[in-house]
């Protein structure tokens, strides 16, 4: 009886302020954000909804650069297709995308009438490496991947103005290489560039992403041991990586070659291997090959100390069939590796 008016009408008015006060939970929000993202449909509003860190939040991203592409139906998909990372998952992925951008990406900055512009962002990786490219594509549902007829290379791009927003937002923060074009690309899209944090946390993914691009896997014969190594040039971004604790247990040794103007992270001790092999069981590579024989460390230590048997003994041959399948896969010049001889 409270809630109707004069000739028994109901009152709408005070009805709803009653719901409102029961049921103003979390489940009412959560109709509150679908509303205004189907509002977002008609291009009357526009919000980059992500979850919180314990998956149930969303959150909204308040970012004046964002507003830019207020008028873009294709950027509200974007936002509505990549809410299926959530959380601790998005936020991993896009710290492995900065350490593939860092390692092969590309941000085309054309001078322009006098005006530099952000053209395309890319991304070129070998076909034997073209998973790579196929999770950047299918977990953010933007850009296309184009092959080289000419040489066996795929590249992803993206050269939608609203698609290059929605990613240098994502990764503002986590590029430490590219540093150069990834500034000029902010400037061009009106967005304060963040800077990147060079001390890189324990089993941060970013490492993976470096290592799936730039990263070489390999066995050291004479030290009889699975390497991870990585080389750049040396300069003043390079040279602030830290790299010391995002392996838990296991400090790189670096290596300054001037006669190269390099850098190097080596990843090269015995006793160590097997940190590397949980750090990538944990932030797996996407390179098929690399992801391989980087899984085999636990077996190789089984078999390590066999190298030194009778070359007529079970535990040779264990040995030598466990390096011969190891460099054989998905490389066509395993046979010019000089030590396959010795072990054949």
């Amino acid at each position: 009886q409270e809630i109707m008016g004069l000739n028994n009408e109901i009152n709408y008015f005070e009805f709803g302020y009653m719901l409102g006060t029961m049921f103003l939970g979390r489940y009412l929000l959560y109709i509150i954000y679908y509303y205004l993202l189907e509002i977002d449909v008609h291009r009357k509003f526009n919000f980059l909804l992500i979850y919180s860190e314990n998956d149930n939040w969303p959150v909204i991203i308040k970012n004046t650069a964002i507003q830019s592409a207020e008028n873009c139906k294709e950027f509200s998909e974007t936002t509505r297709q990549i809410s299926d990372l959530k959380g601790k998952d998005l936020e991993r992925f896009f710290k492995w995308l900065a350490g593939i951008i860092d390692g092969d990406g590309n941000f085309d900055i054309r001078n322009i009438n006098s005006k530099l512009v952000l053209k395309a962002i890319r991304i070129k990786l070998h076909d034997r490496d073209i998973k790579i490219l196929n999770r950047i594509q299918n977990s953010l549902h933007l850009g296309r991947i184009r092959s080289d007829k000419n040489k066996p290379h795929s590249m992803w791009i993206i050269s939608k103005k609203e698609e290059m927003l929605f990613l240098i937002n994502n990764i503002n923060g986590l590029i430490r290489l590219k540093v150069d074009g990834f500034k000029k690309s902010c400037d061009y899209l009106g967005i304060e560039f963040k800077e990147a944090n060079y001390n890189i946390e324990p089993n941060d993914p970013y490492l993976s992403g470096l290592v799936d691009t730039d990263g070489t896997i390999v066995f050291n014969y004479s030290g009889n041991r699975i390497e991870c190594n990585l080389e750049f040039e040396n300069n003043k971004y390079s040279s602030r990586l830290n790299l010391d604790n995002v392996i838990p247990n296991y400090k790189p040794a670096i290596l300054l070659r001037e006669s190269r103007n390099s850098i190097a992270f080596k990843y090269q001790n015995v006793k160590e291997m097997v940190f590397l092999y949980d750090y990538f069981m944990e932030n797996r590579l996407y390179s098929d090959f690399k992801f391989y024989r980087v899984s085999k460390i636990k077996q190789f230590i089984l078999v390590r100390d066999f190298k030194n048997e009778p070359k007529d003994s079970l535990e040779f041959k264990k040995y030598s069939e466990f390096i011969l399948d190891w460099i054989q896969y998905k490389n066509p010049n395993w046979h010019k590796v000089p030590f396959v001889e010795k072990i054949r």
